[in-house]
């Protein structure tokens, strides 16, 4: 059978009561938990095998519903941090009941940026997901808020949705919100975006007033602009019509769909817009035309290196005080502080064992174009 693999996110407007902000509807959770279903099922009459993993805010909501802290504007992070770790069991538990009822079982996974931005933890995610969906079972990712705080201050798990359905290459991701659909200045539905071309003018963003969490229309458009860069098709509809998510998932457009570009190479995407510098490596004007030239970075061309990494994390390159480009080391920052300057020969006497040749291999370096 053919295999379709789709991320739903669902965000916190979608599971707010429509006359109480601060009250959770415990109906829709029953109604997006259908609407999957009928979607699996439909998929297999079709000979396809239908994976779906949900994205879902919701943990802050659900703390506030429990504690009855409605002030969340003025509230500090930590208070926000202490908000989702009340809320994120009952949210999970809300998810549980409804695929229960189903007989589908669902798992918790719990994620920050940093996970993705950690080559080996990248990989467990994968694993862990992938065996989950071997299993017959949903997957329900959350920001892991008591460790991170990107959800609580911007994107409200939209860029989540985009890693995780890049990295389990997914074919499509839809995220559910309070809108129909991204809408031009005219006020009409724009019912196709692609970002190869100039659409911002024509686009109006605008956020719906909601000022209780986080996201808004800027935030969904930048997460599906770089899901677009993945190869990955995007909707942004209704997700208190749960229906819209099952037309999206059979291929029709029940809101704004963003059409994926051409597909690039997947390694430079992670080092362009994902993964996070963990450190800064200041090179001479040798390797800086070298690396122009498409080449690798030598330990030769290395003067210092400022920060402490590991091999395997990203790091910036470094000239005169500018950044000009970004890669994945093969040595740790403590390695590369004992072999900076040195020829690669001279590698295996310095530190007993030789990884590689490059300190950082040319495949795995993104040149900044706009600093060269």
């Amino acid at each position: 059978m053919k295999r379709e693999r789709v991320v739903v996110k669902i965000g916190s407007s979608v599971l707010q009561d429509k006359k109480n902000p601060y009250k959770p509807d415990k109906f829709i959770f029953e109604k997006i938990a259908r609407t999957i279903y009928e979607a699996k099922r439909e998929k297999s009459k079709q000979k396809t095998n239908l994976d779906v993993i949900i994205v879902s805010s919701g943990a802050m909501l659900f703390g506030i519903f429990e504690t009855e802290e409605k002030k969340i504007l003025q509230q500090s992070i930590k208070k926000k941090q202490a908000l989702c770790a009340v809320g994120q069991p009952k949210l999970m538990s809300m998810w549980a009941e409804a695929f229960s009822n189903l007989n589908i079982k669902t798992a918790q996974i719990l994620l920050t940026h940093e996970d993705f931005s950690s080559k080996s933890r990248r990989q467990n995610i994968k694993n862990t997901v992938e065996e989950l969906l071997r299993m017959g079972i949903i997957p329900i990712a959350n920001e892991n808020d008591t460790v991170a705080t990107e959800e609580i201050r911007l994107g409200d798990n939209d860029f989540l949705s985009v890693y995780l359905a890049a990295l389990i290459e997914a074919q499509k991701l839809i995220i559910a919100s309070d809108i129909n659909g991204i809408i031009d200045k005219k006020g009409n539905i724009i019912e196709e975006i692609n970002f190869e071309e100039n659409i911002w003018e024509k686009i109006e963003v605008f956020d719906t007033g909601k000022k209780v969490f986080a996201g808004g229309i800027s935030s969904k458009l930048s997460a599906v602009k770089l899901a677009s860069e993945f190869g990955i098709t995007s909707f942004i509809l209704d997700g208190k019509n749960p229906e819209t998510i099952k037309l999206a998932i059979e291929g029709k457009n029940p809101g704004t769909k963003i059409l994926p570009k051409k597909k690039e190479e997947k390694r430079k995407i992670w080092i362009a817009n994902i993964m996070k510098g963990k450190g800064q490596i200041q090179i001479d004007h040798g390797a800086y035309e070298a690396i122009k030239k498409g080449k690798s970075l030598l330990p030769s061309g290395i003067k210092s290196v400022s920060g402490e990494f590991s091999r395997g994390d990203m790091v910036e390159i470094v000239i005169d005080g500018k950044v000009i480009a970004r890669g994945i080391t093969n040595y740790s920052s403590a390695e590369i502080n004992l072999i900076k300057g040195k020829k690669t020969s001279e590698i295996v006497k310095i530190l007993g064992s030789k990884k590689e040749d490059e300190v950082i291999h040319q495949d795995n370096m993104l040149i900044l174009e706009s600093e060269m």
